[in-house]
């Protein structure tokens, strides 16, 4: 029997120091998760990289790697298990430096791949974080789904490159819905299983003044089963929140809901 756990969050790690304590505290809760690995987005300053890493005291290994002023993609792995193999691939297609998504362009998006060997079955997280489409409008001629949709393709031709014995998780967030043919063509080309499938919570909780349209599940954890395995999954949703503060305001974490997954084999 094998047994695999993983926490995908979105941290809304914004730079400039603004997340500092607030990621101090992020990192004190998923200390106390019961999962394996944790795979995070929108780390966006390299300083939080290992401020996090301090956090997590029994998560020992870790993948993330500094660039410019933030880790590549805004991408880190923390696991309790050890780490096989990592890399990091870069989107071809970030958009425009000088377009409304400069953003996502100067974060430097792509694929955090990290192996693990969980009783002689290979494991291979796939973390990432998408350009956003600030339009919300998610039909193909839009231009900022054109980078999404370049993206999409590219993750795609990454996964199929993977062994079929292994265990594939790409999770993350993927900044488009269910409802969009990008998530059609992510899940059916690949072949991938969507274990949130039925829930509707969302997983991107807006601010206020935010259109409620955004108000959707934008996050996901996928999954491709190993050649010659018969798998088990369980998946939830969950709301981080510093537990030891009282008010409210003081308790947020994240505008993101957290995904966890336990998958299981014989």
């Amino acid at each position: 029997m094998g047994d695999f756990s993983l926490l995908s969050l979105n941290t809304f790690g914004i730079p400039f120091f603004l997340s500092l304590g607030r990621l101090k505290r992020l990192a004190k809760e998923l200390d106390q998760l019961p999962v394996e690995t944790i795979c995070l987005q929108e780390v966006q300053q390299n300083e939080y990289a290992p401020l996090i890493k301090n956090g997590l005291a029994t998560f020992p290994n870790h993948c993330y790697q500094k660039h410019t002023y933030a880790p590549e993609g805004g991408l880190a792995v923390f696991s309790r298990i050890p780490v096989v193999h990592s890399n990091f691939e870069v989107y071809q297609d970030r958009g425009r430096m000088f377009s409304i998504g400069f953003a996502d362009w100067a974060l430097y998006k792509g694929i955090l791949s990290v192996t693990f060997d969980v009783e002689g079955m290979p494991v291979i997280v796939m973390n990432t974080h998408m350009n956003a489409n600030y339009s919300g409008v998610w039909h193909p001629a839009n231009p900022l789904v054109q980078v999404e949709l370049s993206q999409v393709r590219q993750l795609g031709r990454a996964i199929g490159s993977l062994p079929e014995t292994s265990l594939v998780i790409v999770c993350g967030d993927f900044n488009f819905p269910r409802a969009s043919f990008l998530y059609e063509e992510l899940v059916k080309e690949n072949n991938l299983l969507d274990p949130l499938v039925e829930d509707l919570r969302p997983t991107y909780r807006p601010f206020p003044l935010v259109p409620v349209k955004w108000k959707v599940p934008l996050d996901f954890v996928l999954i491709r089963q190993p050649a010659g395995k018969k798998i088990r999954v369980e998946a939830e949703i969950i709301e981080m929140e510093d537990k030891a503060k009282k008010h409210p305001v003081q308790r947020f974490l994240s505008d993101h809901n957290a995904l966890m997954v336990s998958v299981n084999w014989e």
